[in-house]
């Protein structure tokens, strides 16, 4: 098993001088454990900068057939759940995490699971496929031939007049969410977001973490050797 992060007396070894400490920060050199917002924003926007280069990708495809239309949109909702969901039940890193030097563990410092993963993304996975079933429902009030007749730049338009104004309302709801989870953040010691207090994890800061995780599997059998 990977070791945790936190002892059962939740005390820690600081990566930047080694002193064991309980709280928050290091009793020596002051550095903090939890990942606060700095290095959340870090990851977020390299998170959204890999998703948007790719959703630009996916738009493309998805608007040279209806069929094409539908399958790409349930593709791409099936990518963005695994990118946020499987990343972190895999390696507890998003490649933003990556970049930034932060990792989401459970409470008590061990690794998380699938079920901590999903769990944290479940506000989001609700809302996305509240969105998801929308879009679809758009395919079935059109037909190929009306589709392959609009001009391949007016497309995506055409689709999003036929999906209902309450995706707008649901997406609102979502930046609004996301802002209060860093409302959230600010005001508890371990700088948790909601979605760490549902999910029962945390978020650590160690800039020793390799840029390239590895699965729990892998690490078994390095430590083996």
């Amino acid at each position: 098993m990977e070791p945790r992060v936190f002892s059962d007396t939740g005390e820690w070894g600081c990566p930047n001088c080694g002193e064991r400490s309980n709280g928050p920060n290091c009793i020596e050199c002051k550095f903090c454990i939890y990942a606060g917002f700095l290095p959340r924003v870090l990851s977020s926007l390299v998170d959204k900068g890999i998703i948007w280069s790719i959703a630009r990708l996916f738009l493309l495809v998805r608007n040279y057939s209806l069929t094409g239309f539908w399958t790409v949109t349930i593709f791409g909702f099936l990518f963005y759940r695994f990118y946020h969901i499987g990343c972190v039940a895999l390696w507890g890193q998003t490649p933003g995490k990556m970049v930034a030097k932060i990792k989401v563990v459970k409470v008590d410092g061990s690794r998380a699971s699938w079920m901590n993963a999903f769990l944290r993304n479940s506000v989001e996975t609700l809302l996305t496929t509240s969105i998801l079933l929308l879009e679809v429902r758009a395919v079935t009030l059109i037909t190929a031939a009306e589709f392959n007749g609009t001009e391949f730049g007016k497309r995506s338009a055409l689709m999003n007049d036929l999906v209902p104004e309450s995706a707008l309302y649901i997406s609102l709801a979502m930046q609004a969410f996301v802002l209060s989870e860093f409302v959230v953040l600010f005001l508890n010691k371990k700088k948790r977001a909601i979605h760490d207090f549902i999910a029962g994890t945390v978020v650590i800061h160690d800039p020793r973490l390799p840029f390239i995780p590895e699965t729990p599997k892998v690490w078994e059998r390095r430590k083996a050797l």
